[in-house]
This record gives C-alpha cells, sequence and structure tokens, in this order.
C-alpha cells in the first residue's frame, strides 16, 4: 500500500497545505534575516536584533506545528509525518542559545528544508509542469542576483550593479560560465561561494533537490513528482519507484564524484601553478569550486584565465575533463551504466542468479546510453581530429584565414604533436558545453572556431547538465537522413524503430535552435560593433550554455547583456518548454484528425 503523507491531494492534505504554507512564509521571513546578517561586513544592525528576531521566527514555526498537532486533525500522526523537521527546528533552537558558531548552519538547513517542501507542495497545484521548470529557473535568477548585490559579495569599493548580478546569476544558475565580471577578482569568497551553489542547483535543477528532501524525509514520492522527474532527466525505465532511485542516484553520485575529483585536485596541482599565498583552506576551496563548476559543465574558474596555466598538466585533461563528460553524458546513461556495473558484480560475487538477472533487465543497456555513447564518442574524435587539424594547418603555413606564420622548415617533434593533441582534445570536450579552456582562445583558427560553434551547437545529452541540441537529436536526424536515402518508412537504429512524435521533436528543436541563434545574432549586429564572427560565437555559446568567448561579454552594452542573458536562459529551460509553457499551457490532445494530402518538397 502506497505510504500517504502531507502531499497528498484530499481534505486532510488541503488542510495540511495551509499548514505548510505558514511554515513556508515563516521559513522565508528567518531567511532574510540571517541573510542580512551575513551579507554585510560589518552588519548595519546590532547582534542582539539577528537574535531576537531568529529567536521570535524559530518560537513561531514552533508554534505553528503545536497548533498543527492541537488544532488540526494531526496528532501524533503529525508528529511522525513532520519528524526531520521538528527535529531540525529543535537542534535550531537549542544551537541560538547554547551554540551561536553553530546556529545559522542548522537555520540555514532548516530553511532550505521547509522552503523546499513547500515547493513541492504548491508544485501539486500546477496543472503543466513546464510552467513549474520555466518558473523555477526565473526565480533562482532573481534571487541568486539579489544575493549577489550583498556588499559582501563584492570586494569593498567595487560594488556590483543589478544588471551585472542578473547577468552572472543568469550565467550560473544556467551554467554557461560567459562572465562580465572576473569571478576571481571582483568577488569575495562570500560572493564566489553564491556563484557556485547557483551552478549546482541549476546543475541538478531545484525540482531534483525538493524531490530528493521529500524522499529522503518525508516518505515516497507522489506519482506527479516522479511523473515531473521524468520531464527533467527524461524518460526512466520502470515507473514512479525507480525515478525514485534515478533522484537518489543522481544527488549522491554527484556529491561522491566532486569530493572525489575536488581531492584529486588538492593533491594534483603543484604548488608553482597556484597563486602566492595561498593556504590549505584556500586549496581545498580552489577544487571544489573547479570540480563543481566542471561537472555542471558551467565553465566558471577561480582562475582568471581559466585554465590557461594548468594548460598540460593532467590534472585539466584527465580529472575535469573526465568530470565535463561525465555530466555531459546525461543522469539517465550514468545511471544505466551503474545499473548494469552493480548487477554485473552481483553476479561475479554470486550475490545474483543469470536467470534473476535476466529476469530483472539490469544488465542491458538501453538503447538511449548506446546511442549517447556511440555519438559522443564520434563528436569527440571528430571534433578533436577538426580542431587538431586546423591548428596545425596554421601552424605549417596554410591558408586558414589568419595571418600567416612561416612553415616550420622541421617537422613535429613527438612532444609537438602530443601537446597539440593535448588542446584540441580538452578544448573539444570543453568546447561542446563546459566553457573552460586550457589555451588562449585567439590561439584557435578560424577554422578550429567554426568547429568549435558546431561542437557547441551539438552540446551534450539529455537529462544532465550540458546544454545544445543534444547528441540525441544529432543521432535522430542523421538516422532520418539515412532511412530517407534508404526509401525506408520508418528511422530505425539498433534494431528498434523510432516513433514519428520522437523525430518530430528533434526536427522542432533543431529548428528552434537555429531561430533562437539568428535572432540572438541579429539584435547584437544591431546592438554591438565589432566583426560578425565575434558575435556569431558569442551568440552560439549563449544559447548552448558552454561560456566560451571571443572577449565580447566582457564589452557589451546594456541592451547587449540583456540579449545574452535571454539567450543563455532559453538555452538552459529550452526553447521548446518555453514555448510550450507560455504559448500552449492550456492545448489539449487533439480528437480528431483532418484528411491527409501530400505536398512537393523539393
Amino acid at each position: 500500500m502506497e505510504r500517504r503523507h502531507f502531499l497528498s491531494p484530499t481534505k486532510e492534505g488541503a488542510e495540511t497545505l495551509g499548514w505548510m504554507l505558514a511554515r513556508g512564509v515563516l521559513a522565508a521571513a528567518l531567511g532574510i534575516v540571517c541573510i542580512i546578517e551575513v551579507g554585510f561586513d560589518p552588519a548595519p544592525i546590532p547582534q542582539g536584533w539577528f537574535l531576537g528576531w531568529e529567536a521570535v521566527l524559530l518560537l513561531g514555526l514552533l508554534g505553528v506545528h503545536v497548533a498543527a498537532m492541537t488544532l488540526g486533525k494531526g496528532g501524533a500522526g503529525w508528529i511522525r509525518g513532520q519528524w526531520a523537521e521538528i527535529a531540525i527546528l529543535l537542534a535550531a533552537v537549542v544551537s541560538l542559545f547554547a551554540a551561536r558558531s553553530w546556529s545559522l548552519a542548522i537555520i540555514a538547513l532548516l530553511v532550505i528544508y521547509i522552503l523546499s517542501q513547500t515547493y513541492l507542495s504548491l508544485a501539486q497545484l500546477v496543472i503543466r509542469f513546464s510552467l513549474l521548470f520555466v518558473g523555477s529557473f526565473a526565480l533562482l535568477i532573481f534571487i541568486g542576483a539579489l544575493l549577489l548585490m550583498l556588499p559582501r559579495a563584492t570586494p569593498p569599493g567595487n560594488p556590483i550593479t543589478f544588471l551585472d548580478a542578473l547577468f552572472t546569476s543568469t550565467s550560473a544558475v544556467c551554467v554557461t560560465g560567459l562572465i562580465v565580471r572576473d569571478t576571481a577578482t571582483d568577488f569575495t569568497r562570500f560572493g564566489q561561494t553564491i556563484i557556485i551553489l547557483l551552478v549546482q542547483l541549476g546543475g541538478l535543477g531545484i525540482i531534483i533537490f525538493g524531490a530528493l528532501l521529500a524522499t529522503m524525509l518525508s516518505g515516497s514520492m507522489s506519482v506527479k513528482h516522479a511523473s515531473n522527474i521524468q520531464e527533467v532527466v527524461g524518460t526512466v525505465e520502470g515507473g514512479p519507484g525507480n525515478v525514485e532511485r534515478l533522484v537518489r542516484f543522481i544527488v549522491i553520485a554527484t556529491l561522491v564524484v566532486e569530493a572525489i575529483a575536488a581531492a584529486l585536485l588538492f593533491i594534483g596541482w603543484s604548488p608553482e601553478l597556484l597563486p602566492e599565498g595561498l593556504t590549505i583552506g584556500d586549496r581545498m576551496y580552489y577544487g571544489v569550486f573547479i570540480s563543481i563548476s566542471a561537472f555542471c559543465n558551467a565553465g566558471f574558474s577561480v582562475f582568471s584565465d581559466s585554465l590557461v596555466g594548468f594548460r598540460y598538466h593532467w590534472t585539466s585533461h584527465i580529472v575535469v575533463g573526465l568530470l565535463i563528460t561525465l555530466g555531459g553524458l546525461g543522469f539517465p546513461v550514468l545511471y544505466n551504466l551503474w545499473q548494469v556495473a552493480a548487477a554485473r558484480l552481483r553476479v561475479r560475487f554470486g550475490r545474483l542468479t543469470r536467470r534473476e538477472l535476466h529476469r530483472q533487465r539490469l544488465v542491458r543497456f538501453n538503447l538511449h546510453t548506446k546511442v549517447v555513447l556511440a555519438t559522443s564518442l564520434a563528436v569527440f574524435l571528430l571534433g578533436t581530429a577538426g580542431i587538431f587539424l586546423s591548428q596545425l594547418a596554421h601552424r605549417e603555413g596554410m591558408p586558414t584565414g589568419e595571418p600567416q606564420r612561416a612553415a616550420s622548415p622541421e617537422p613535429l617533434s613527438a612532444g609537438e604533436i602530443g601537446r597539440l593533441t593535448l588542446d584540441s582534445s580538452f578544448m573539444c570536450i570543453a568546447g561542446r558545453t563546459a566553457g573552460f579552456n586550457t589555451m588562449n582562445m585567439h590561439e584557435l583558427t578560424m577554422p578550429s572556431r567554426y568547429v568549435l560553434m558546431m561542437l557547441m551547437w551539438v552540446g551534450g545529452s539529455p537529462g544532465g547538465t550540458a546544454g545544445g541540441v543534444k547528441t540525441t537529436v544529432l543521432a535522430v536526424l542523421l538516422l532520418t537522413i539515412v532511412a530517407t536515402l534508404r526509401n525506408r518508412e520508418e528511422t530505425e537504429v539498433l534494431g528498434r524503430s523510432l516513433p514519428e512524435a520522437l523525430i518530430r521533436r528533434a526536427g522542432a528543436l533543431v529548428m528552434l535552435g537555429f531561430v533562437v541563434i539568428s535572432l540572438v545574432v541579429l539584435g547584437l549586429t544591431i546592438t554591438e560593433t565589432g566583426d560578425f564572427e565575434t558575435q556569431l560565437f558569442e551568440a552560439v555559446s549563449a544559447t548552448a550554455t558552454v561560456g566560451l568567448s571571443l572577449g565580447l561579454t566582457g564589452d557589451l552594452s546594456e541592451p547587449g547583456r540583456v540579449i545574452i542573458m535571454m539567450a543563455m536562459f532559453l538555452g538552459r529551460v529550452g526553447p521548446l518548454a518555453l514555448i510550450g509553457a507560455v504559448v500552449f499551457a492550456r492545448a489539449e490532445a487533439s480528437r480528431y484528425r483532418y484528411p491527409s494530402e501530400t505536398m512537393m518538397l523539393g
């Protein structure tokens, strides 16, 4: 029997929703008080004021629980259903007076928990999930901009304007990495922490975190939540129960991978490559920041030159490159790989028979995984080869559209070939979606920049942190072209036929992507000066949420910054989701069909 919890769509659930909203308002007020306390240095109000208001609001939350148990119909059942929140609340009250140094952390956990629960409760009232999805990103961007405007987020005497804060927040939440303020120098450690938290929330999605809290602390996930998660990460086999396991896997795997990568960066970075005077805590913080930014495919860096200082260091090509790749594959693929690996290990150690394994279908790589892995490998090899040959042609003095160097009188040495291969492979990996660069962007030839634009347009895979039209869309369109040339009625891949609705969606995504890029380029040609190639590169980078730049972003006018912000937002939420949410919010499935008639295509 399915466990009923506070989100149940009953009269009792509606009554509980009222208590949840009351707690949400108090938690939001408590969060504002804490933000004012930590966002100003020194605080404009005496510490006693903060202590008093925090005590009042915490006691108010406690009073809501008492009222819900006595005035409502919860009783003892209320305590059982809200034990986690009540435990955190009591810990916050005690720490406020007994351990002030820990109180802010516990209060922050309490505020996040209550607001997440409130968010999920309100999500039950939303008819179309696309509206919730788009609105969540917009709300997070606005909150992030306000946080970045706190005086403690920027160095003294260098405040940030609202437009710059909004641009930075949009770039972080949309995991793009384009910046109008240098992350390393124009933000304090507090400001950088806000940015990387926005990256983490934007990369995984508020809905994923909210669903995790709902499942881990408040019982099972509702059917509607499971359906919403499926829209975020793509189709998941096995129903709502498997969606719950996927959510747990996403968050736990993300934190574990990022922690391991941060440790490797901390250990592997050579002291001579880092800024002078760094403490052990600074190195740990830098490792965590780069790890989160790389896995979320964001491209934000605590180094002003991105990763140019680590151009041929193994941490860039192995640790950062692997993080970008894993984040770009998408969580459904990683989950399927984990399922297969875990199942085979159980068979290996006698924990599961092969018959049981076949019946549970755990060992099977699904079609999505196979297509993503094959397409990603093909794009990587072709992209690396394209950049390698373009850079090699420039070195040898062949026409590349750039000022020519004198042809090298001697053939390339093994070391030069190795360095060129490393440059090409990393730029191919990062250029698809991450935005890190290990070589100066102006070292790239015109053909290399064209290859990068094509890679940015393709992007990563669905259900992850990557942007672009996605590898699966590219694969579906190429397979459809092959089927058309072969006069086949259906698009086929690996012994399976693809549904027509999937092919239509792929075509719509590509067409809308071209339309968005064209409109962004048109807007930039009107508002900005400079050559067309730079504007096109910036437009593709923003729309594909990559973050690579040829130097235009920092010099954008205010209208140009608004255009790029809109491009990043569209690239993250997807033009199809945005148009579907705004224009067709009340659309229903058609109950009739028109007579068919053919026409010429060319």
